[in-house]
């Protein structure tokens, strides 16, 4: 029903928002790696999803269109739910899960939360195939592989405590100096003196 849903940004936390378009405020949930995108924004356009149930209606937003369509081949797993999905988005990137599908690894898909061993099988298995769709096509795996090492590096400086773009900024500089198919290691490593 609705594509997608452009106005001011009413109402932010990171997982929901409120956009308001002709006068009329649109509650959204979003995994946070859109609300990480949109946190600085006056105005936003958001790819979205309508879920409709016997006693509610969502809308579901996504900065990209990459994400959005994980986001609804992950709810055609049997057992991942909306929450599921959602929280599957805020944990990792869309190159790190497609690389735990593609590499049949359920050991890191278990690490998120609210994701058991059997549903990591199933994730996998009901996805190796089709995950491929998600990233686009004209990304060469060396480049897919890059831009993976560059995202988990991030992820980790951000875990070690940097906020966001002080690790992107670090991140960057480092990926300057070095070769970024020598590890997220040596990036993480190199980063850590770019700071």
């Amino acid at each position: 029903m609705y594509n997608f849903i452009y106005g001011n940004l009413a109402y932010k936390s990171p997982t929901t928002v409120t956009i308001e378009t002709n006068g009329i405020g649109y509650k959204i949930h979003i995994p946070l790696s859109t609300f990480e995108k949109i946190s600085n924004k006056e105005k936003v356009k958001l790819h979205t999803k309508l879920a409709i149930r016997d006693d509610e209606i969502k809308i579901y937003g996504f900065y990209s269109l990459e994400e959005r369509d994980l986001f609804s081949l992950l709810l055609s797993v049997n057992g991942v739910g909306s929450s599921v999905a959602l929280t599957i988005l805020s944990s990792s990137s869309i190159s790190q899960f497609e690389r735990y599908v593609v590499n049949n690894d359920p050991k890191s898909l278990q690490r998120i939360k609210g994701i058991g061993k059997k549903t990591a099988e199933r994730i996998i298995l009901e996805l190796k195939e089709t995950i491929k769709n998600i990233l686009p096509s004209s990304k060469s795996s060396t480049e897919t592989k890059n831009i993976a090492i560059i995202s988990d590096a991030i992820m980790a400086m951000i875990s070690l405590g940097y906020a966001k773009p002080e690790a992107e900024e670090a991140v960057s500089k480092a990926s300057d100096n070095i070769d970024v198919t020598e590890g997220v290691e040596v990036l993480i490593k190199e980063a850590l003196s770019c700071v």
